[in-house]
């Protein structure tokens, strides 16, 4: 580089990122999801209250990061979970508003890496010092994302292969980790969305809840099997010596 170099377009990178306990992708998303923001803010993209919001498909930053939609799920709900994110649903036919946050609570500040010499670390004078770990991230009112989140189970929020699960369904409360998601779509390949939308609905008008997602699915995927086989579906099951 020399003084006339022009540097290729680039995304922020908040340095109190490099301390957070998320996912490279979650941070990825954030320096993304912050750069979308700040065209948002020159654009005057605000509503009645005054903040900004960015509006982006899902499809949109899969493609841009290289990533599958179940993984930008996953990445979105650890921002929420974080306090990086608000999520806000558009209702009908409108697309969701995503607001991002930048925390105002003091953070470790570094030197300027262009500087000679060996870079030093300073930290403020009201940082926790006793050794639990805080989540600084959280201020304000949990987000209705982040809330039913916080209510899971220790074995809902993990899910059985010890992974984050990610939203899914219209109303985002059925939660399946990336490989409950894969089994699923390897059991059933082209009824696995349906599945998900109709208990999606059911969950959102009834208040159910279930201790394992992936295992409801499965049981509203047989029930719509023994519907099917009430309303005059062969039945070709056979016993041993029979003939068909």
């Amino acid at each position: 580089m020399t003084a006339d170099t022009k540097l290729p377009a680039y995304l922020p990178y908040p340095r109190f990122l490099f301390k957070m306990e998320i996912s490279q992708t979650a941070k990825l998303l954030y320096a993304l999801l912050l750069d979308r923001s700040t065209l948002s803010q020159k654009n005057k993209w605000q509503d009645d209250e005054g903040r900004i919001y960015i509006i982006y498909p899902i499809a949109e930053i899969a493609e841009i990061l290289d990533k599958g939609s179940t993984t930008i799920k996953g990445a979105l709900n650890e921002l929420d979970m974080a306090g990086l994110l608000e999520r806000e649903r558009g209702g009908f036919s409108a697309p969701n508003r995503l607001y991002v946050k930048v925390p105002r609570v003091p953070q470790v500040q570094f030197s300027d890496q262009l500087m000679a010499g060996n870079p030093t670390l300073t930290e403020p004078e009201n940082r926790p010092t006793d050794g639990q770990k805080t989540d600084l991230m959280m201020v304000g009112k949990p987000s209705p994302n982040q809330t039913t989140i916080n209510n899971l189970t220790e074995n809902q929020t993990m899910g059985a292969s010890g992974e984050p699960p990610a939203a899914f369904g219209r109303y985002q409360n059925i939660f399946l980790s990336q490989t409950e998601y894969d089994e699923l779509q390897a059991e059933y390949p082209d009824r696995l969305e349906r599945f998900i939308e109709e208990l999606s609905q059911y969950i959102a008008a009834t208040g159910k809840d279930y201790r394992n997602y992936a295992a409801a699915v499965r049981m509203w995927a047989d029930r719509d099997r023994k519907g099917a086989a009430k309303q005059g579906v062969p039945d070709y099951s056979f016993k041993e010596g029979e003939s068909l």
